[in-house]
């Protein structure tokens, strides 16, 4: 089976910037993310066993939910053993571990909440999501720096074409970074997921989808994080991500770059401008949910093929080619 035969059918996201993803405010100032008063647990989650979850656990099943309700049950004609999720993050459990060890060096370890502690580790975040779905084909945590998102699509896509899977969820969550760690100011919190099963089975059921996502990604290596990318190394790898990404344009469409100005950032903006694309760079949060929320936004909105691109200072980069079914 191929890529292109994976459609989104199903968009859920949860965050301080919007829950529909088609009216996201992406280009507005940040608002602040401390504390939960844009999640309502009540009425995302209800009922018994959600009150001690960590917050990122809370915003997953929530964005699932949300994506499941969406796609209109994609998870009924498909056996639980061949259903698949991947998540990527980078701060999901940072705020609870850092908890973690402040009661043991002031309280000891037996005064650890039985509640939080199986959470110790990051992927048992995305276990808790599929335990409630289900999801027994394979579920995958990725943890690459700000990629970890579109990694996940690319992780799923290559599950489904290996025939490890039928359908999959592939998402994004993270949840706000304490005050003293570095990177707090731009802490991101919520979740985006996104279903995705092949288009043949989508007709079945009557869905046409939102669109489709294609990700590829490449690492940029650099001397030092001051250090200028190599104009050659930096041409090669952008020209050959395109190049799998694109292979029959003429003409890059227009990009979103998710980016800081580092030398990394500053290369790959370069040379996507170089192959005719307009740019936009977007500020990059600390985490690897915002490429999720501009894909998911891309989506939902009609319009035409785009890319959502980020590109982390340390060298790790995606390319996602966004195609909404709808035209503007």
């Amino acid at each position: 089976m191929s890529a292109a035969e994976l459609v989104v059918t199903g968009i859920g996201t949860t965050s301080p910037w919007g829950r529909d993803p088609a009216r996201l405010a992406l280009d507005a100032v940040r608002p602040p993310v401390t504390g939960e008063p844009w999640f309502d647990l009540a009425a995302e989650l209800g009922g018994r066993g959600y009150k001690y979850l960590p917050p990122s656990c809370r915003y997953l099943l929530a964005a699932t939910r949300r994506a499941l309700a969406d796609a209109d049950d994609p998870l009924s004609p498909v056996p639980e053993t061949r259903r698949g999720m991947a998540v990527g993050t980078n701060n999901a459990v940072t705020a609870l571990l850092d908890a973690m060890d402040e009661t043991m060096t002031t309280s000891g370890a037996e005064k650890l909440s039985p509640a939080t502690a199986p959470f110790f580790a990051t992927n048992t975040i995305p276990s808790r999501v599929a335990m409630e779905h289900g999801l027994k084909g394979w579920n995958l945590t990725v943890t690459t720096p700000q990629t970890a998102g579109l990694e996940a699509v690319l992780a799923g896509t290559r599950a489904v074409t290996a025939g490890r899977s039928t359908m999959f969820l592939a998402g994004a969550v993270e949840e706000a970074l304490p005050p003293h760690q570095p990177g707090h100011d731009i802490s991101e919190a919520g979740a985006a997921v996104l279903v995705l099963e092949p288009r043949a089975a989508a007709a079945a059921r009557g869905r046409t989808g939102h669109g489709t996502c294609r990700v590829v990604t490449f690492f940029l290596p650099h001397a030092s994080p001051t250090a200028p990318v190599a104009s050659h190394t930096a041409r090669q790898a952008v020209g050959d991500a395109f190049a799998r990404l694109l292979p029959d344009r003429e003409a890059a469409p227009p990009t979103r770059l998710i980016a800081d100005d580092s030398p990394v950032g500053t290369a790959v903006a370069e040379q996507i401008r170089s192959l005719g694309a307009e740019v936009d760079v977007v500020p990059p949060g600390a985490g690897a949910l915002l490429p999720m929320l501009h894909v998911s936004r891309g989506l939902a909105r009609p319009g035409p093929p785009h890319l959502v691109a980020t590109a982390c200072r340390d060298g790790s980069c995606a390319l996602a080619l966004v195609s909404p079914e709808r035209t503007a």
